[in-house]
């Protein structure tokens, strides 16, 4: 057999193990923190903010999926107290769980690397 079907069967399996994860739901770090999460294909939205009547810090964000990795930009917006902006890249370790791969801007503080995201519930 030629060398291009054996490409085309090798790039036809790798591509069927990337995970098929749909992101859309409600997501949570605990204790206090809720994210809303909207996936169309392989873009991702998402509303993050402290729990709560009148939330501390609000901030938005836009990426891609690709693979097992989503790739976000998020910026704080003026229903909380804070003004930051950065990056997020995240690990889909699991249907439920996202974690923090690396990070700028300061997402999630001095202890970012020890938090996990889990999913709470499946949105619509």
């Amino acid at each position: 057999m030629s060398r291009l079907y054996w490409l085309f069967v090798l790039a036809t399996i790798l591509s069927s193990t990337a995970m098929a994860v749909d992101l859309t739901g409600d997501w949570k770090v605990l204790p206090d923190v809720d994210i809303y999460i909207r996936q169309i294909d392989n873009s991702v939205w998402w509303l993050c903010e402290s729990s709560g009547v009148s939330p501390s810090w609000t901030s938005v964000a836009n990426g891609t999926v690709e693979g097992n990795t989503v790739s976000l930009r998020w910026i704080d917006v003026p229903k909380g107290n804070l003004s930051a902006t950065g990056t997020l890249l995240l690990n889909i370790t699991s249907d439920e769980e996202l974690e923090i791969l690396n990070q700028t801007g300061g997402w999630g503080g001095d202890t970012w690397k020890e938090i996990k995201i889990m999913k709470v519930g499946s949105g619509f």
